[in-house]
């Protein structure tokens, strides 16, 4: 499982491509209120996410999937003060949701027993609530509390079999170095750097027996790099946008694993797309959202659909891609 999340680590992180010289757009950091209940959803553009697990997960054997559904949302569901090694942030509890549903095809013959019909149906669930400190515009993750299961089943003779996996953990954010710049544009770059503890339960079971418990303690340290590197006009659901793209690279991954995160001018993440082995494996765009303390935009202005859009920190976080980490090759016995 630890292996795993080193090669899924990379697979949903915060997001960033090689850039113009004549750029024009400049970003500058900003803070508005945040009240409980705002939320911003997300739409999971195509099914390259299964396409890659399932290759993952089956190599030669993968043939296709079908029936592929994702969603995506971050909602606002309070505020509280936290003690972190002797000093107190005043947090606001973000709720990330990820989940993912869809059946994989495989070869036949493949298996021994070989499912009925070929295929595998997969759910992916993915919940993390982060308490995060905004006194710097750009929220420091303090606390994390998690939730990941993966799920999958099959028919067997006409009997439907299972394997469940689900990881509750916590991870505390002890010590974090660095901070986005005032302003970005073109060519604009940094550093970012975190040490973690977390403490971890998982539990996996087959054909809904009993549970296999396990726990861990680890501490990690991560650094990631940061440049913006072009400029670009999206459109999405909610409007069109211009935004600078910023490239982050985790040290110590390799060049054909980052991630993009294309940015708008009131610093809202537009779109995002994660990069594995130098291929897009996962891409959601901004499909709505509801701020509370803002008037609620005209639907027929494009670009004004986000004005004054929160940042709410909607960047996935390392976390969030280590996440996939649970996942193993499952083969039938």
């Amino acid at each position: 499982m630890e292996s795993m999340k080193k090669i899924f680590a990379l697979m949903v992180c915060a997001l960033f491509l090689a850039g113009s010289s004549n750029a024009e757009l400049v970003i500058t950091k900003k803070k508005l209120e945040l009240n409980a209940g705002d939320y911003v959803k997300y739409e999971i553009m195509g099914n390259t996410f299964g396409t890659a697990m399932g290759k993952y997960m089956f190599g030669d054997d993968f043939v296709d999937i079908e029936a592929f559904e994702a969603q995506v949302e971050d909602t606002i569901t309070g505020f509280e003060t936290i003690e972190v090694d002797n000093q107190t942030y005043d947090c606001y509890i973000l709720k990330r949701t990820m989940n993912f549903n869809f059946t994989v095809i495989i070869e036949e013959g493949s298996y021994d027993p070989q499912p009925d019909d070929d295929r595998l149906h997969y759910l992916f669930g993915f919940e993390v609530k982060l308490w995060q400190d905004d006194s710097n515009l750009i929220p420091d993750t303090i606390k994390s509390e998690s939730i990941d299961s993966y799920t999958q089943t099959w028919a067997e003779g006409g009997e439907e079999k299972s394997y469940e996996g689900v990881t509750e953990e916590q991870t505390v954010h002890t010590k974090t170095q660095g901070a986005w710049p005032d302003t970005l544009e073109v060519g604009s770059s940094w550093t970012f750097s975190e040490d973690t503890s977390t403490s971890s339960t998982s539990r996996s079971r087959m054909n809904g027996g009993e549970w296999d418990v396990e726990t861990s303690e680890t501490e990690e340290s991560e650094t990631t790099d940061y440049e913006v590197t072009d400029e670009a006009k999206v459109t999405t659901s909610a409007g069109t946008f211009d935004t600078l793209i910023v490239k982050a690279v985790l040290q110590g991954e390799g060049q054909g694993n980052y991630t993009l995160e294309y940015i708008n001018s009131d610093f809202i993440s537009i779109k995002r797309v994660v990069i594995e082995n130098d291929e897009s494996i996962l891409t959601m765009q901004i499909l709505e959202y509801s701020i509370s303390s803002l008037e609620s935009p005209s639907s027929e202005d494009g670009d004004s659909i986000a004005e004054g859009l929160p940042n709410l920190s909607f960047l996935l976080s390392v976390s969030s891609i280590i996440l996939i980490a649970i996942v193993s090759r499952v083969r039938m016995d």
